[in-house]
């Protein structure tokens, strides 16, 4: 049996509340990687950062984070690609973009301005 392919508005449709449910799951991934881009930025006197921070083991929980965010990364492209693939028409570079800010936008905001 052939693949069936989907028109681009099927995607955008199908791929819009996905990756907005896809980001609840995603949220300590993208904390992780907030925290790692707090200390980075820390360490190159960018930013000042709280000694205890660095003392209190944040590599440990980095590297955590490493591991992760490289699950959530994989489980978002996944479940996107299963559909994604099947539209010969779509914008992939759009989609993928829209994907990672659909992910990423709400995450960043509960971390900063929500909680």
């Amino acid at each position: 049996m052939p693949r069936r392919e989907l028109r681009p508005d099927q995607v955008w449709l199908i791929g819009v509340p996905l990756n907005l449910l896809l980001a609840i799951p995603c949220a300590y991934p993208v904390a992780f990687a907030m925290l790692a881009a707090q200390v980075i930025a820390g360490e190159l006197g960018w930013a000042t950062i709280d000694s205890t921070v660095v003392d209190d083991g944040a590599e440990l929980v980095i590297g955590f984070g490493v591991v992760a965010v490289l699950f959530a990364g994989l489980l978002v492209f996944g479940l996107n690609a299963l559909f994604a693939f099947r539209a010969p028409q779509l914008r992939a570079a759009r989609y993928w973009l829209a994907v990672a800010l659909l992910v990423a936008v709400p995450d960043v905001l509960y971390w900063t301005l929500i909680r």
